[in-house]
């Protein structure tokens, strides 16, 4: 036997390296007591009783009492291995069990609320650092409402210098042949369209990651819901409205 290989497969079972010494030194027994053990181990005598009772704990050894004299004998590995067969099973159950859990609370839709100029250009920021493709219902004209056009060409150029794919819908209105100068100007790989005049709408919409923005521009406050499932709905429908056109 491979006393080194052995070691190493009970260690990484999570056995003590001086329980495995201990449960391999009496496989060659049928039986010692602790001074026998201690003796074949090198393993002081006090220490050996620490650990005999965690080999007691995993089932590994049994106790023989003989006379007025305590032994101690290995299992048989085959009676090991079944041991942790079953506990294999039960934390893959358990485990199994937290998986629900956990999906659970990752996929529950995650809220935030913003509210103010400064708060909303929170979310803008948030959209550069994206990886993939975003999605937008913008409303031009009531976005300038609030913002100025210096506001909208910074914007529009971080889109651009993060590399950002994006498909927008645009509210028709006065400012779409200038915003489109704009992006025309500053490049990237931005698509857009023009929605048709009884398309109504005073919220910017933002479609990114697993996250959907919906930013009241008229009165300067917000909603983000970051959900895996919400976020590919809202990508559906822009893909529609998009085909439509």
């Amino acid at each position: 036997m491979d006393q080194a290989h052995a070691l190493e497969s009970l260690r990484s079972v999570g056995i003590h390296q001086r329980a495995a010494e201990i449960y391999l030194s009496l496989l060659g027994k049928t039986k010692a007591t602790i001074s026998e053990i201690a003796q074949a181990t090198g393993i002081k005598r006090a220490t050996c009783y620490e650990y005999i009772d965690l080999l007691l704990r995993e089932n590994f050894i049994e106790r023989l009492p003989i006379g007025k004299r305590m032994y101690y004998s290995a299992v048989e590995p085959k009676k090991v291995l079944g041991a942790f067969k079953k506990k294999a099973s039960a934390l893959e159950h358990t485990l199994g069990e937290l998986e629900k859990v956990h999906d659970t609370a990752v996929n529950k839709p995650r809220v935030v609320f913003y509210e103010g100029k400064r708060e909303l250009r929170k979310i803008y920021e948030d959209l550069f650092k994206t990886v993939g493709d975003a999605y937008s219902i913008f409303p031009a004209e009531t976005f300038f409402q609030n913002f100025t056009e210096q506001d909208y060409q910074e914007f529009d150029k971080e889109i651009s210098n993060h590399a950002l794919k994006s498909r927008d819908l645009f509210v028709a209105d006065k400012h779409y042949k200038k915003i489109r100068e704009i992006r025309a100007k500053n490049g990237g790989e931005k698509l857009d369209k023009r929605l048709p005049p009884s398309f109504t709408s005073n919220v910017d919409v933002l479609i990114f990651s697993d996250k959907v923005a919906l930013i009241s521009l008229r009165d300067l406050s917000a909603i983000v819901i970051e959900n895996r499932d919400i976020a590919e709905l809202f990508k559906s429908m822009h893909s529609f409205m998009w085909k439509a056109l």
